[in-house]
């Protein structure tokens, strides 16, 4: 574990706390965790650095309820796209790991909808994200990742 002094990007202030730490993570491999915190203005941030081998591609045909039940590992670098639903979730400066099913997926596009434009575009979606979730759609979730971190997990 090493601790430094670093400057908060918002405010300009030292910031209160910086810890890193080498760690090695089950479907992650090995990862720098690091926090850092401002007392100044607030600002946090809790995340992993990860060391991957090579850029990936995954893709997984969505057929059965049961497969709604695969975990998906997610690196802060992937894009995650469901060509059949006009879906994408693309890496951005704060992007975030995560690990879900593709339920979970599904339920996290379906949680932003209040913040798009009213359509029938939207409708449609919406409508085809429910139908997915209940089994009734056939979809592929792609994973494209430069850091060769994200994947699947079929149990």
């Amino acid at each position: 574990m090493d601790k430094s002094v670093l400057i908060c990007p918002v405010c300009g202030s030292q910031m209160s706390e910086t810890i890193t730490d080498d760690l090695e993570i089950p479907h992650f491999g090995k990862v720098v965790h690091y926090f850092m915190k401002c007392d100044s203005c607030g600002f946090r941030i809790n995340d992993f650095s990860y060391e991957g081998d090579h850029p990936k591609e995954n893709r997984l045909d969505v057929r059965t309820k049961e497969d709604l039940y695969v975990k998906i590992v997610r690196g802060p670098s992937s894009t995650i796209n469901i060509p059949e639903l006009g879906l994408n979730l693309y890496p951005g400066p704060l992007a975030e790991s995560f690990i879900t099913n593709v339920e979970g997926l599904l339920e996290r596009f379906r949680s932003l909808f209040p913040l798009f434009e009213d359509g029938k575009d939207k409708d449609d979606v919406a409508k085809n994200i429910e139908r997915a979730i209940n089994g009734e759609l056939k979809f592929t979730v792609v994973i494209k990742d430069p850091s060769g971190v994200s994947h699947f997990i079929q149990t």
